[in-house]
């Protein structure tokens, strides 16, 4: 069978989705035939749904399959139904995170034929494979929902969670790697295991865990926590080299890779003797990362380590994240990765439900204080079916009809604070390392305290018109400080990323070495 994805990626960074990977990497080798139309707008134009329709009718599928977050989906909706306008007997299935989290709201839509729940990976093989023999019903395949002739929910019970290393390789060749790597100045995310344990709020995996417990996919939460053999990934990762000589440093996109101690000790002494010599990038949590692991890793090649540092705040930590990690295990774990001279990356959130100004700056103050490499901010989402979404709605502070208009978590909040503290997010979402400097006591802080006030006494009409030349102002100041050598954090890569000028300096200096290659598609910071 000829299998269509459509992936919509929109107003997101431009990467590959490891579960259609895998997908079509399970349905490649079984015989079928499968396409991809990557809707990215980093990539390329965004498609009309005419164009779309008409990539649709050459390809000629069999069936389409979308994998969508819950920001995409009213965009796929749309597209769906025009597809369906134009070829009403195309069977379409959607799946994905936000399908998964809130299945039977996606079915009760009636747009799909089919909704998947969870893993897909064979349950969607298996699906296409009775849709095209007929051998068996395909309203029974296990993973699966839909609308039955009374306009009723029918559900199916879930496949086992899979064994990962009975599967075959990912599909990789599903996108165009070649142009993902050039946007990504040739760094290659790669896949090591699936699941994690912890019940972060504005997460999904307990959702998922408690899910498959109650539909018999699986027995225990243990099994929702997987890897592939560290054998299996260095192949992987060696092949993608060889392919895509582009490829200069891997980062790891799993949930939390420094989770099973033992596996870690392990890909660290496997991947130095690999010899492959490309640098690597792991997320780690703080509550289990210590000196033993940051050297075995450092020793092994990784030169960032990422954390989920969300709040400083504790009380925003435990009641509203579900994140019981006292601020001392946030200083001794990104303490141990400087040990061993890794850069540092954090990732902050803004706009909590219930978060205070004064909370704000306890974040603010936490990350003046440990240092990191790097932070990239966003803004609270509470992604429907997850925890984050009952406190907010229980709260009534959702404003739903601000939550469809997002297309991301960057750019502003869907929940309701007064005027004060909305406007003050709203700043923050632009400058917040502006604020992280100027509580530093280096001595580029008082020119952010400076910067800072300025800020604080601007009205919205004031804050719209300065907000447009904020990253100009940021990127003029940070070339004078570098000049001087002052420390200091400035926008680098994406606007919601505060870099150390100590990694600018060293990245510059890479660059300017002659025997380094800028990647295809590198545009210089």
């Amino acid at each position: 069978m000829r299998v269509l994805f459509i992936y919509p990626n929109i107003d997101c960074p431009a990467g590959i989705n490891h579960g259609l990977a895998m997908m079509s990497g399970v349905l490649k080798a079984a015989g079928h035939e499968t396409k991809l139309i990557h809707v990215n707008e980093g990539l390329w134009d965004v498609p009309s749904h005419h164009e779309i329709i008409e990539e649709v009718r050459e390809f000629d599928p069999g069936i389409i399959g979308y994998s969508v977050m819950s920001q995409q989906y009213d965009w796929t909706c749309e597209v769906s139904k025009a597809i369906r306008k134009a070829m009403p007997d195309v069977p379409q299935v959607i799946g994905g995170v936000h399908c998964t989290m809130v299945p039977d709201e996606v079915t009760r839509d009636g747009v799909f034929d089919y909704v998947g729940v969870g893993e897909c990976d064979f349950a969607f093989k298996e699906l296409c494979e009775r849709l095209e023999t007929g051998r068996d019903d395909p309203k029974t395949t296990p993973n699966f929902r839909y609308l039955d002739a009374e306009g009723n929910i029918a559900k199916n019970d879930m496949m086992p969670f899979p064994d990962l290393d009975e599967m075959p390789p990912k599909d990789y060749d599903l996108f165009d790697l070649k142009r993902i790597l050039g946007g990504k100045n040739g760094w290659l995310g790669i896949l090591t295991s699936r699941g994690c344990p912890y019940k972060c709020t504005y997460c999904f995996n307990k959702e998922i865990v408690d899910l498959y417990l109650e539909e018999g996919g699986a027995k225990n939460a243990k099994e929702y926590l997987r890897h592939y053999s560290v054998e299996r990934i260095l192949d992987e990762i060696r092949d993608l080299k060889t392919r895509f000589p582009a490829v200069n440093t891997v980062i790891f996109d799993d949930d939390l890779f420094t989770l099973d101690r033992k596996y870690v000790h392990e890909f660290s002494e496997k991947y130095k003797a690999s010899e492959l010599d490309l640098p690597f990038v792991v997320n780690a949590h703080v509550s289990v990362f210590d000196e033993d692991m940051a050297g075995s890793l450092a020793e092994a090649g990784c030169t960032i380590v990422k954390y989920g540092l969300e709040s400083g705040s504790d009380r925003v930590r435990k009641e509203v994240l579900w994140r019981f990690t006292p601020d001392f295990k946030i200083e001794r774990a990104l303490a141990a990765a400087h040990k061993f001279d890794m850069h540092t990356s954090t990732f902050i959130m803004i706009g909590l439900p219930t978060e205070t100004r004064e909370e704000l700056y306890e974040t603010i103050k936490v990350c003046a204080r440990v240092q990191m490499g790097r932070f990239r901010w966003a803004v609270f989402f509470p992604f429907p079916g997850t925890a984050g979404f009952r406190i907010s709605e229980e709260k009534g502070l959702i404003d739903h009809d601000r939550m469809g208009s997002l297309g991301n978590y960057f750019d502003g909040s869907c929940l309701k604070f007064d005027a004060e503290q909305d406007l003050f997010l709203e700043k923050l979402s632009r400058v917040f390392h502006w604020y992280v400097n100027a509580e530093t006591d280096w001595e580029s802080a008082p020119i952010y305290r400076e910067l800072c006030e300025k800020v604080e006494t601007m009205s919205r009409e004031d804050w719209t018109k300065y907000k447009r030349e904020v990253k100009q102002i940021d990127r003029d100041l940070s070339e004078e400080l570098l000049a001087k050598d002052i420390t200091h954090y400035s926008l680098r890569y994406t606007h919601v990323m505060g870099v150390h000028s100590d990694f600018v300096k060293k990245d510059r200096a890479q660059q300017a070495n002659k025997d380094w290659v800028v990647p295809a598609g590198y545009t210089l910071d």
